[in-house]
Order: C-alpha cells, then sequence, then structure tokens
C-alpha cells in the first residue's frame, strides 16, 4: 500500500514538473512575440535611408543611436515603436531633425512637407 501511495505522488510530481516545463516554454514564447514589434514599411523606409539612417542606423552617430536605433527597430515593443514613431514626427515636423549641419551640407537628405506628412500619418498609424 506504501508502495502504492509512493508511486502515486511520484507520478504526478512527474506531470506536474512536465506541465510547468510546457507551460513555461509557452509562456516564454508568447512572450517574445508580443515584445517583438513591425518592421517599418517600404515607404517610410524609403524616407528614413534618405534622412535618417546614415545617424540612426548601425554604424552611426552615438547619441543619435541612443535616441532612435532604427536597425534594432524590429526588435523593440510596438509601444516603444509608438512612442518612437511619434517622436520621428515631432523631430522632422518642428525641423529638429536632419540636424542643422546636415541640412546645411546636404540639402537633398532633408525630407520634403510631403515625406513629413507621410512620417506623422505613419506615426498616428501605429498608436
Amino acid at each position: 500500500m506504501k508502495k502504492a501511495i509512493i508511486n502515486t505522488f511520484a507520478i504526478l510530481g512527474l506531470v506536474f514538473l512536465t506541465s510547468m516545463f510546457f507551460n513555461h516554454s509557452t509562456a516564454q514564447s508568447s512572450a517574445k512575440k508580443s515584445i517583438e514589434g513591425k518592421p517599418i514599411s517600404a515607404g517610410i523606409m524609403e524616407i528614413a535611408e534618405k534622412s535618417c539612417v546614415k545617424c540612426h542606423s548601425e554604424g552611426g552617430k552615438g547619441i543619435a543611436m541612443m535616441h532612435l536605433n532604427l536597425s534594432d527597430w524590429n526588435n523593440i515593443s510596438m509601444e516603444k515603436q509608438a512612442g518612437k514613431a511619434k517622436e520621428m514626427c515631432k523631430m522632422v515636423s518642428k525641423g529638429m531633425m536632419p540636424k542643422k549641419k546636415i541640412r546645411e551640407k546636404q540639402a537633398d537628405g532633408v525630407p520634403s512637407q510631403e515625406e513629413v506628412k507621410t512620417i506623422c500619418h505613419w506615426a498616428q498609424s501605429i498608436q
């Protein structure tokens, strides 16, 4: 009788540990999926290539990368993406980005008013 009770508890313990393992694995994969955001659309990336990528992607300027790293965009949460997109809209709308030095040296890198509207519309769409 004691052996049967011990075996029952051993089997229940094994089932419990196995279920914990599978639930933990499922929870981790679900959490990972919710952390990842969406890629930047092709139209926005085209504007970013012209105006932002030199400083805000792999190999870019240190402080610029701290504020926005386009190379890492797909790995940040949707919430952070929404905040970064809103900040992008604000900075280009106010003429704060690209920086004045870059605007003077590379006028063709400055987004047009239509491109600024496109960025802001995109930023609102992911809020």
